[in-house]
């Protein structure tokens, strides 16, 4: 456990609006951060239970529990890149999960101006591969769908759109990353549609790249890997937030979280990406709305609404 000076933290940790010292330590080979410290340095209100940490500020409402990956922010899930640790009731983060996850959200104004004019949005499978099956569907036929309502609003609303697919066609997911680079657009957002053994799940998650040095959400080892979709890892993250939270808001899904992953679309491309897995098509009530036009455009809006909404906080707009 280290102690360092407020001026050498602050150089080392780049913390908005922080006057003390923060506690250090290594914990199974990696770095961790106290987060009480972090918290009431930034003059967030602090609550300590027994295996858990509440913390209230900015207008954000952040549950920790212990000993897990999982955290919720204002109700939306996130999955932290490492467990929490508690000592007692003394919590610890990971230092990559503080300039990863949480200083993007809680301080998105550390995250680079961006400006949100040109979006690429790509419609997962199609062709050959159709993706997941239903009883009555098949995943590229949702996803063509609801990808050429997403362009209609974004375009009513004055952005441009660019599109992997119209129609369908298999694109060759080694292509999609140079397709986004030569388009030099502004953000890329993979719209997807979820399965599973158990029919009775249900609800939306998003994907941003899993960062170098963590592990996804849904396991595989750490990687230390630097893709070009890394350059943008805090925007990506933030970029998640905004589109799972319009999401859930339009729609009233289950909220299956804000998760990592090196989906082979989002490690190429040049610009904040992600990877929304818009519901289940294994569920057969979630499938029958999945092929419902006010539901797709529910959906539609949603990702709209995020994507405006980053664009709001992130300062630039067109």
């Amino acid at each position: 456990m280290f102690r360092f000076s407020a001026i050498i933290l602050l150089i080392v940790m780049q913390l908005p609006l922080f006057a003390g010292a923060i506690r250090q330590k290594q914990i199974n080979r990696l770095k961790y951060s106290n987060l009480y410290d972090l918290m009431t340095g930034n003059n967030f209100r602090v609550t300590l239970q027994p295996g858990a940490m509440t913390a209230v500020g900015r207008g954000y409402t952040c549950v920790f529990n212990r000993n897990a990956r999982r955290m919720s922010c204002n109700g939306i899930r996130v999955e932290l890149l490492n467990s929490m640790s508690f000592e007692g009731n003394l919590p610890w983060i990971s230092t990559l999960d503080w300039f990863k996850t949480l200083r993007p959200l809680l301080y998105p104004g550390t995250v680079p101006k961006h400006h949100v004019r040109r979006i690429m949005i790509d419609m997962g499978h199609g062709g050959n591969d159709s993706g997941a099956r239903g009883a009555i569907s098949q995943e590229k036929a949702i996803t063509l769908k609801t990808g050429q309502q997403v362009a209609r609003i974004l375009r009513a609303r004055g952005y441009q759109v660019d599109m992997t697919r119209t129609s369908d066609i298999q694109i060759p997911l080694d292509r999609i990353g140079p397709m986004q680079q030569r388009t030099n657009g502004d953000l890329f957002v993979s719209i997807h549609v979820n399965s599973a053994a158990d029919k009775k799940v249900t609800g939306i998650e998003t994907y941003c790249l899993t960062p170098a040095g963590a592990a996804s959400s849904n396991g595989g080892k750490i990687s230390q890997t630097i893709h070009d979709g890394n350059r943008n890892d805090p925007a990506n993250f933030l970029l998640a937030w905004h589109i799972q939270n319009a999401l859930l808001r339009r729609t009233g899904a289950i909220d299956r979280g804000i998760k990592r992953a090196r989906f082979a679309v989002l490690k190429n491309i040049h610009a904040p990406g992600v990877l929304v897995e818009i519901g289940f098509i294994s569920n057969q009530a979630e499938e029958r709305k999945l092929n419902d036009p006010e539901y797709i455009n529910k959906i539609a809006l949603g990702i709209v609404e995020g994507i405006d909404s980053f664009a709001r906080t992130t300062g630039v707009r067109r």
